[in-house]
This record gives C-alpha cells, structure tokens and sequence, in this order.
C-alpha cells in the first residue's frame, strides 16, 4: 500500500497521554547520548515528531520499551490517519478501550497487521517488548509476511531482516528486551531498508535523500523567515525542526522530508584537519600552531562562503586568523577546502579600559565571552587584551582581530576633502581609509598636525588622539629614508641620526615631526634564557603577539623571524635585549644568529683590488677586499675589511652583514651531494642526512646546466640529482639555504 508521509498536530498533541515515552521539551538535542549513531537515530525520530524525551528534556537511551509503546512509535512511522477509529472498542482483555494505547494497538492489529496478541488471548501491553517482537513489527510494517521469510518464526524473519539492513549494527538475542536507544536504531534502519516490493521505505514515505556539504548550520531560508542549513548541493537551503548534530563543511546525505525539512544527516567517512591560517604558499598552508598542509593540489575545490574556487586562484588571498578545514576521504587525498570568510567588516571597538585580572573584557564590548581571540595576527586570549587595543568582531564567525598597533605621525592630508575626509594621508605619502566615527575627529584637526592613529588589524583608522608622548612601533630600517615595520608597513622620512643606526638595525620608530622619522634604540636588556615552547623568557611570559629579531651577528642586520623558527629553547647568551610591554610580558625580543634567517646564501667569490706602485717603487693606495654574493636575487658587491685569507673561487656562503653595510663574517654551507628526487616530500621538504629538514618557503634551486633559478616543482620534474646546502648539520637543525640541480 502506497503511503504519504505527513506530520500530524493530533499525534503529537496526544504524546502527552504518555508522559515516559513521548511527552516534554522539545530540545535541540538530547545530551544524554553519547553513542554518535542512537543520537542520530533519535534525532530523526524527534524531527518525525515520534519522540521528544522524558519531561527532563532527556532521551534515556538505556530504558526499555514496552510492546504498547513500541507498537506506538511504528504505527506513528505508518503514517497512518485513522488511529482515532479504534480508540472505542477492545480487541484485547487486557487493552480496553480506556487503554492510552488501546488506539494505536487495536490499529497495529487490525489495520496495519503487524501486530499480534499472545496465544492466550491477551496483547501484554506493558511487558517489555523484545528484540524479536520489534524485528517482526517492523518488517510487517515493510510489506513482510510470514509466506516471504518463512514459518519458522522468529528466526526467518531476523535472517531477512538482517540481509535488508534493518538490524544493522545491532547484535540481540531473539528473546532480549530492547532499549530506547536500541529502538531508535532499529527505526533509523527500517527507513533505509527496502520493503517487500523492493523500494526503500522513505521512498514510499515521500523523503528523499540528498547528497550535500554543509556550508552553514544556522543559515536563514531566501524569504528570511525560516532558519536552517545552507548548503552546496541540493536546494541550496533546508529548514530543521529540531538542530541536526553537522559538522560545518562536512560532505554526506541528508533525509529531506515532503515538506522539504531536514530530517536527519549521514555523514560520509572522511578525515578532517583544520588550522588557523598564519600564512598561505602555492602548494601549503600553515597555522598559528606549527601544523602545516603541504603537497596541496592547484585544482583542488575550496569553498569560500559556499561558492566553488581552486586553491590555485585564492591561496594568496586567504587572510591569516581564519579557519581551514581540510577534509580527506578515506584514501587520504583532499577531498575539498572549506573556509568560512566572514562577509562583513566586523564590529570595532576600542578597549577603554584596563581590564582587571583575571576578568574577561568581551562582554563588557557585547562580545560572546568564547570568541576566539587573535592580536597582532597570532592567536591569543582575551587575557592578552589591554587598555587602547582596537578589536573588529565577525559576529559570522565569532572571532576577534585585535591589535595595539598605534603610532604617532604627521596628518599631511586627506581625501576627497580636508571637510569631509575618508582617507588621510599620513607617514609619508600613505592613505589609510577612516572608519565612519573618525571622520568628524579628522575634519576638526590641522594639516600637519602631529596625531596617533589607532589601525584595526586590517590597517583601518579606528581612533586618532592628540597626544603628548609619541606611539612607537617596532621596525627594521631599510635605505636611508624609511623603516619596515613588524607588521610590513613602511614609513619614511629624513632623520639625521639614521647613519648612526645603519641599514638593518631594530629600531622603535614614529613620525612625529614633518617628513620626518623618530627613531629609538632597542635597548639591551638580555641575559635570560627563552623557553619557546612554555614562551618563558626567565620567571617572565613571552606574548603570543610578540615580535621577533634575529641579527646576523654582533652588530648585524636584522630579521623579524616568525616564532615557528625558533629552538626549543634558546641560550641566554644569544638573547641580546628582552623588552617588557604595558601587560608585564616579554613583547621585543632580539636574538644573536639564532635562526640564521639574517644572514645572506649564495655563491660567495673574493674580489681584491690592486695595489698601485709607479716606476720608482712608490706605493699608492690600499688593497681593498670585497664580497661577492650570488643568489636568485642577483649579484650583491659587499665591502669585506676582513683579511679573508681565501681566494676568489666561488662556493656557497652565509654571509653575516653588519648595519655598517661590511661583511662581519662568511660560514660555508655544509654540502650534502647525491639527493635524489625520491628524498623530496613535495616542494616543502627534503631528507638531507636521514632527516627531513623544512624548505624556506620562496627558494628557488640553482639549475647548473642552464645556470638559471627554477621552482622546486620544476626542479623535482626535470631532475633527479641535486646538492643541498644546509646552514649547519641537518642534526643541529640546520635548514637547506641553496640547492643546486645537477
């Protein structure tokens, strides 16, 4: 018989006439399952409008049924609509019309035949059903009868049974009582199962069964008056009754009911890794954490608020702070992409207080107190949130994106108008873009007016301040006239003492007079040994958000390293200044050739000039040597003091340069000959002396037959010999700094 599924306000109105099987709140879910399959099941039985819990809100997957509440459940799975006819007569001695389950019974037996009593006349309503009662109940429900499975009851209809899949999973005694938890499995599997004329059930039910990714769980339907899943395949939208327990981004089959509700979710077999894009490369991704995905497909999909990309179109575009998921079928290979960017640009606020110990800011903001929290770029807490930091809230994706990054410079102009201004012009020749509520601020300030601007971490003017004492940030200079900030913004301008700081060297930096840059020096204050992993600098917290410098040596230039680089830990004889900020942790850091990251890699060769001397003997000038360095950067010429005691055939170096812009010193690299191809794991590593040693994102490998610099992908493709030059032994940690293809 040709059934239609539909929900019916009497049946669930008449739950309540049974307050153990039915009757209470209708939660999302029920909390007390923790067996991943039974929450299924009963979740899709809550959305059929079968179950709802206890009076607790509780499912109490471990308490068993009796037959009347059984035959209950499976008449309500029938869909049938004339329960109501039967509720006045009785069948059964011990089911009288007063029965609460005399309808449901009496329709079971008469209407639907899958019910029977007992030889001696009487049905035993309130006995706990069993495992070979429900089988047969259900299998009648599907069209089965005794002449199909045989007369040998019950074993003929368990055997049948479990060829269709309706006791999947389930392994009872034809004789064991069943739980709840057992009869919402057995309910999940019938709808799956085929009936006697071969079709499945929810087929005959009007469900239907769609294979989508989830893109978003509490999405709202087009008309924007339902909530529900968006998703990519299918529809496109699908409203719950109840909250189906999804993972966001993950790939399967939801049962979608007539009425085009999501009934239940079947998630397929896959893997997930997820990370909090740090930075993005070609074939990578890596995360705040160290965890990294190498070997990543050009092709592969990645779905961006639910629309299709390839990684190869959007991986320089996916900003840090985010979340990846990387979902893998069982074979290991990335099935897909999946990143949720929010649309929005974010709720700013500005931290107008100092926060007291121990006692989260967020609320106080109208913030969810478990937003995750990123400063600077890097994760953090809220516990690392201060007085003046500038936050943009994605209420999307619940993140915050702190910074305290604010510094003084000179307010040179502005567009479209100084009256009605939406971009200023600052440090330098710089537009930044004003945020609605600092536009009145701007209008009423003077061009060249000394101001402190206050950036969101997406480089918005948040707050501008006239203030007494100028914010510095830290940098790096670069020429004669700018600075590089930690954060890669560059500001410039004349500064006479920029000759005495050299190029390269760490500075604090601001610009509070006109075209011109303030610098300060970091002063030395080390002397303590770094634990990295605990972030420990002595008794003393390093901040997530700190910043970094490696120098190439005494007196070299400078690297802002990422902390992912560093050792373990780091001696204190090596750590030249430990600055402490505003929050009492350690927020400058400078190191001594930690990383090696300062110091240029190339070929080197000697160039020493000649010494003049006329026909009388006379001498004239003074022999000067100098350096030269090669690389995929091109050729460098470096004035090298030094009596380097060598002579002008070339091989590979570090090349340590101080501020000064001489040579401090050149290590040769450790040269490892014969890799083969099969020792490349990808375009991110390479085994060198029995270890895998990370390859710097952007190097590139010296081609000897063509005597040209070619990607590592292209390399591993048309060669299969290479030498590999480490900065130290790979067993000291030592990172391939040139490649040679041979």
């Amino acid at each position: 018989m040709k059934r239609a599924y539909v929900i019916i306000i009497a049946f669930i109105i008449s739950l309540s006439l049974y307050p153990g099987l039915l009757a209470g709140s209708c939660s999302a879910e029920f909390d007390d399952i923790s067996d991943q399959t039974v929450r299924t099941a009963a979740t899709l039985l809550q959305n059929l409008g079968i179950v709802s819990g206890y009076g607790d809100g509780k499912f109490h997957p471990a308490d068993n049924l009796t037959r009347a509440q059984f035959c209950k459940m499976a008449v309500m799975l029938s869909g049938t609509h004339d329960v109501g006819a039967y509720e006045k007569f009785t069948i059964f001695p011990d089911v009288r019309a007063d029965h609460w389950g005399a309808g449901y019974i009496n329709a079971a037996v008469r209407s639907l035949k899958m019910v029977t009593g007992y030889p001696d006349g009487t049905f035993k309503p309130d006995i706990s059903v069993s495992f070979a009662q429900a089988v047969t109940t259900l299998m009648r429900l599907l069209g089965y009868t005794d002449s199909e499975v045989g007369l040998n009851w019950p074993h003929g209809y368990l055997d049948r049974a479990s060829q269709i899949g309706l006791t999947k999973d389930l392994n009872l005694g034809a004789n064991e009582a069943i739980d709840r938890g057992q009869a919402a499995r057995l309910f999940y599997n019938v709808l799956f199962a085929k009936n006697a004329s071969g079709t499945k059930y929810c087929d005959e039910l009007g469900f239907t069964e769609v294979d989508a990714i989830i893109y978003r769980q509490d999405g709202t339907s087009p008309d924007g008056r339902l909530k529900g899943l968006l998703t990519i395949g299918g529809d496109g939208f699908y409203p719950c009754r109840y909250t189906l327990d999804i993972e966001e981004g993950s790939q399967g089959v939801l049962l979608v009911d007539g009425d085009g509700y999501a009934l239940s979710w079947s998630p397929n077999a896959q893997t997930k890794k997820e990370i909090t894009v740090k930075s993005t490369g070609p074939m990578s991704a890596t995360g705040f954490d160290g965890d990294r995905i190498d070997n990543i497909p050009s092709d592969a999909t990645v779905y961006i608020n639910g629309e299709a990309n390839t990684w190869a179109k959007c991986w320089i575009d996916i900003p840090s702070g985010l979340a990846l998921r990387f979902f893998f079928g069982s074979s290991g290979v990335i099935d897909y992409i999946f990143l949720f960017q929010p649309t929005d640009d974010g709720i700013v606020k500005i931290l107008g207080v100092e926060p007291a110990a121990g006692q989260n800011p967020l609320p106080s903001l109208g913030i969810q107190a478990n937003a995750q929290v990123l400063k600077n770029g890097v994760a953090a807490s809220w516990a690392d949130l201060r007085m003046n930091d500038v936050l943009v809230y994605s209420e999307e994706a619940n993140i915050v994106n702190a910074t305290d990054f604010r510094l003084t410079g000179i307010y040179e102009n502005a567009l479209p108008n100084r009256e009605a201004p939406d971009e200023v012009i600052t440090f330098g020749g710089q537009n930044f873009t004003l945020l609605p509520s600092v536009r009145l601020k701007l209008a009423g300030k003077k061009i060249g007016e000394s101001l402190t601007f206050l950036f969101t971490q997406d480089g918005r003017v948040a707050d501008i301040r006239s203030e007494s004492s100028p914010s510095y940030q830290p940098g790096i200079t670069v020429g004669d006239t700018s600075v590089m900030l930690y954060n890669g913004m560059v500001i410039s301008g004349e500064n006479r003492s920029i000759g005495f700081y050299g190029e390269g060297a760490p500075v604090l930096a601001s610009m509070s007079d006109q075209g011109r840059l303030n610098l300060l020096t970091i002063t030395a204050k080390g002397g303590l040994e770094l634990d990295i992993k605990s972030m420990k600098a002595g008794a003393t917290d390093i901040a997530p958000y700190a910043v970094f410098f490696d120098l190439s040596g005494a007196g070299g230039q400078a690297a802002i390293v990422d902390r992912a680089a560093l050792p373990d830990t780091i001696n204190a004889a090596d750590v030249i200044s430990v600055q402490i900020g505003p929050a009492g942790k350690a927020d400058i850091i400078i190191l001594r050739n930690v990383t090696g990251d300062a110091r240029i890699y190339g070929f080197t060769s000697v160039e020493r000039s000649n010494i003049d001397v006329d026909e009388d003997g006379n001498v004239s000038g003074s022999r000067v040597n100098s350096l030269v360095i090669e690389n995929q950067n091109g050729k460098q010429t470096i004035n090298d003091p030094r009596s380097v005691g060598r002579d002008s055939g070339s091989s590979v170096y570090g090349v340590a340069i101080g501020t000064n812009g001489n040579v401090l010193d050149s290590k040769s690299c450790i040269r490892v000959n014969n890799v083969r191809r099969s020792d490349f794991s990808g375009n991110e590593a390479v085994m060198v002396s029995g270890l895998l040693r990370p390859i710097p994102e952007g190097l590139l490998v010296y081609a000897q037959a063509t005597k040209s610099y070619i990607s590592i992908a292209e390399a591993r493709l048309n060669f299969n010999n290479f030498t590999v030059f480490l900065d130290k032994p790979a067993a000291d940690g030592g990172k391939p700094r040139f490649i040679m293809a041979l």
